[in-house]
């Protein structure tokens, strides 16, 4: 109870201090910040702040591996552009490390916020898994961000996330994860994959059906990118089911004629290429364009035009987003 007091308290700070206060610090590769590296600035930062620590990044490619620690709580990072300000790292699963230990940047500490920032893996597809961004805290927010490069880019691990005009990249399961999380009016584009490979946009690790988790696409724009788009011989799907009850709602969202008629597809062991049993909760609510349309649709997928099943998973009441999402980042909080 205390910590969601603490939120509640920080997003009313930040509202009014975004605009008025000069950043806590400052980083720069060329000197002229109180900084050079990030991972710098974030140990400096106060352990378990309930205020806000504002860390302005300037443009920049900064090649390190940060980690937000749980105690460093309401760490604002804000760079200066998604094309300008660009965090970025090559571990792989391939070079001998386990998946959630490729990541360039992991976020562990509640509050957790950035705006205008790249985060990136550039391991190659080659690689296999190589994530981004790992993110296991709670009350986080990610506005005009992109996620970039191949497999397992964005690693949703666990508690509550915001994703608001934001841009994600990858090839198979490129949004991944546990997390209880909503992405609004973002650009998510399926890159190429490697030759007899298919995409997966998603992959939700919901193990328990009593689990509130799950990964929720509102307002999105769902497409290839020009290189994919010129191919007739990759297979894309909305999604698949990594835990036993998967959960992933795609609403209110333009999907281009990238997405195979099926949807979605089973989660294939590779030891012996058997299809895994799973009882996932995939819906479409309301969507649009080619890729939207459903007949053909796997039978073990919903589809819905009842707004009361789709309001289950709005930002008010999947997340609780009216408690703690800033209010200086755009959000709608029902359905649009």
């Amino acid at each position: 109870m205390t910590l969601f007091i603490s939120a509640i308290i920080v997003v009313c700070v930040q509202s009014q201090l975004i605009t008025e206060t000069p950043y806590n610090t400052v980083v720069s590769k060329d000197g002229t910040g109180n900084f050079n590296t990030i991972a710098g600035a974030i140990l400096a930062a106060p352990d378990h702040s309930v205020k806000p620590f504002f860390i302005k990044i300037k443009k920049g490619t900064y090649q390190e591996y940060i980690r937000v620690d749980k105690k460093k709580t309401n760490i604002f990072l804000i760079g200066e552009g998604m094309n300008t300000t660009i965090i970025t790292g090559n571990r792989s699963f391939v070079d001998g490390n386990r998946t959630y230990d490729t990541a360039t940047v992991w976020v562990a500490g509640n509050g957790f916020i950035a705006q205008d920032i790249t985060f990136r893996n550039n391991a190659g597809p080659i690689k296999h898994q190589a994530v981004a961004l790992r993110v296991d805290a709670d009350l986080v927010s990610f506005y005009k961000c992109r996620f970039d490069w191949y497999q397992d880019t964005l690693y949703v691990k666990r508690q509550r996330q915001f994703y608001r005009d934001c841009e994600i990249y990858g090839t198979i399961d490129f949004i991944c994860g546990d997390a209880t999380a909503v992405f609004q009016n973002c650009l998510i584009e399926a890159r190429t994959p490697m030759a007899r490979q298919y995409n997966t946009i998603t992959s939700q690790h919901r193990e328990l059906e009593s689990l509130p988790t799950g990964i929720v696409l509102q307002n999105c724009t769902i497409k290839a990118t020009r290189d994919l788009e010129k191919l007739n011989n990759v297979t894309t799907f909305l999604g698949r089911p990594w835990g036993i009850f998967s959960r992933t709602v795609i609403m209110e969202s333009y999907i281009d004629n990238l997405i195979d008629h099926r949807g979605w597809v089973e989660w294939i062991e590779s030891a012996n290429k058997s299809v895994v049993s799973r009882r996932p909760y995939y819906l479409e609510y309301k969507n649009r364009g080619p890729g939207a349309v459903t007949k053909g649709r796997v039978t073990w997928a919903s589809v819905t035009t009842d707004p009361n099943i789709a309001s289950d998973f709005t930002v008010r009441n999947f997340i609780s987003g009216d408690q703690w999402i800033p209010a200086n980042i755009p959000h709608y909080l029902d359905l649009s």
